[in-house]
């Protein structure tokens, strides 16, 4: 006599289950480390919060490190186009599971479309074979052929998805990227990358936005920052650029650096 076997319901099925509704999450634990996630970005290890930084920023990962302490009040937040809620997960007499839940405004609007983290994320996977070449190409020597391959396949394709992203911060990290991989094939190290020598990295992603056009207080709307912050920042790239002339433009003084 044959048994009919049912089919199990697994945590990956849940997963998709979510993300076909645009919700995305990412849970962790007291330690930090995280346990599980259905975020679009497999090109992405997530493994501890800090992780988390090139889509919230540092200020927002503090605020989950105290939430972690006392999970008594929410906590909520807002970075770019995507709505973040901090839950904790488990029964009280089970250790500590925290989810981050992850929406974007426009699944939040209900507007029937692709959302735009979708969109976005879609477009860091499209570029995984470039992003893996660029974490194993040597530092220096690199062959011939290889700088040929960035400069006519991995450096076009990349600044050709650097357009269609969204996202302020993608944007920044894929601008770092684009630099890194100028750097490569060019004797001179390129303008980010003479920049990261210099700046920190919450400097060097206030001038990013900057050479975007964004205004201060954008950037402190963008970054979950005081407006008297990202002011801060632009007097510290000013004294770091040696610019002493007031009137000189920052974002011009940018983007030529960029054109050098």
């Amino acid at each position: 006599m044959s048994h009919h076997q049912h089919p199990i319901v697994t945590a990956q099925m849940y997963q998709q289950l979510l993300a076909n509704n645009d919700i995305y999450f990412v849970a962790f634990d007291q330690a930090e480390q995280i346990l599980a996630t259905n975020y679009p970005v497999s090109s992405l290890q997530l493994k501890c919060l800090d992780d988390l930084v090139f889509l919230i920023g540092h200020t927002n990962i503090e605020g989950l490190r105290a939430y972690i302490l006392n999970p008594t009040s929410a906590l909520s937040f807002t970075v770019a186009n995507l709505v973040f809620e901090v839950i904790r997960l488990s029964d009280p007499q089970e250790p500590a599971v925290f989810a981050l839940q992850i929406q974007s405004r426009d699944a939040l609007a209900d507007e029937p479309k692709l959302s735009v983290i979708e969109q976005d994320y879609k477009i860091i996977n499209e570029l995984a074979s470039s992003l893996s070449m660029l974490t194993s190409a040597p530092q220096s020597q690199m062959p011939e052929s290889l700088q040929q391959e960035v400069r006519n396949k991995h450096l076009p394709e990349v600044e050709k998805r650097l357009q269609q992203l969204q996202d302020p911060m993608l944007r920044m990290c894929l601008e770092i990227v684009k630099s890194s991989m100028t750097s490569l094939i060019n004797d001179a190290p390129s303008m980010n990358a003479q920049l990261l020598q210099v700046l920190t990295p919450s400097e060097l992603q206030v001038a990013e936005f900057i050479r975007g056009g964004m205004s201060s207080k954008d950037i402190a709307s963008t970054l979950n920052v005081a407006r008297k912050t990202v002011e801060n920042h632009r007097n510290s790239l000013r004294n770091k650029l040696g610019i002493t002339n007031r009137g000189v433009n920052l974002k011009n003084y940018l983007l030529g650096l960029q054109q050098k």
